[in-house]
């Protein structure tokens, strides 16, 4: 993304959120640059097009306070993500429960190939195929899965988030400490 395009994302968030975010800063051009640069450096990985698709959505799902560029970050990321990523625990606890119907405990390695790759890592952490197709169909089980679930998203979305090139920096960064 160009600084230009920047600029115009700043200029729509001033115009929808007039009290409450400031662009160009009053009297101030030197915070107006700083504003813009820190913004280019948190969006410039982006297509323009994405992000302000982003910007809408978010101006539309939480009208009361202006997106912060690491909330503009998490939106685009989310926006790129395949379907299959956007599953929730209680989705994929019907994947689950729906596979173990479907193919028991005699075919584990297909009724496994038929999950998405994050509820196949919960079924993993869970015990296994075979394991979640002897316990029983109750609330502890069930609690117990979407516990499992929720770690193993949240441990992806932690780095998901963030934009490939600065994934490789943090990366080398991490390299040259263990070099160290």
């Amino acid at each position: 993304m160009k600084k230009s395009e920047i600029i115009k994302i700043l200029s729509f968030l001033n115009n929808c959120y007039s009290n409450r975010f400031k662009f160009p800063k009053p009297n101030d051009e030197d915070g107006t640059k700083l504003m813009v640069e820190v913004w280019h450096d948190l969006l410039k990985y982006y297509k323009y097009q994405l992000v302000v698709a982003a910007v809408k959505k978010l101006i539309i799902n939480r009208p009361q306070w202006p997106p912060t560029p690491g909330e503009i970050v998490k939106e685009v990321e989310m926006l790129k993500l395949p379907d299959e990523a956007k599953i929730t625990a209680g989705e994929a606890w019907y994947l689950a429960l729906k596979a173990v119907r479907k193919y028991g405990y005699y075919n584990s390695n297909e009724g496994m190939a038929s999950l998405p790759e994050s509820v196949r890592e919960a079924v993993r952490n869970f015990g296994g195929f075979a394991s979640l197709c002897h316990s029983k169909d109750n609330e502890y089980v069930k609690n117990r899965f979407l516990k499992i679930y929720q770690e193993v998203n949240s441990k992806r979305k932690d780095s998901a988030y963030l934009p490939r090139p600065f994934k490789e920096k943090l990366l080398l960064i991490s390299e040259e400490k263990e070099v160290q």
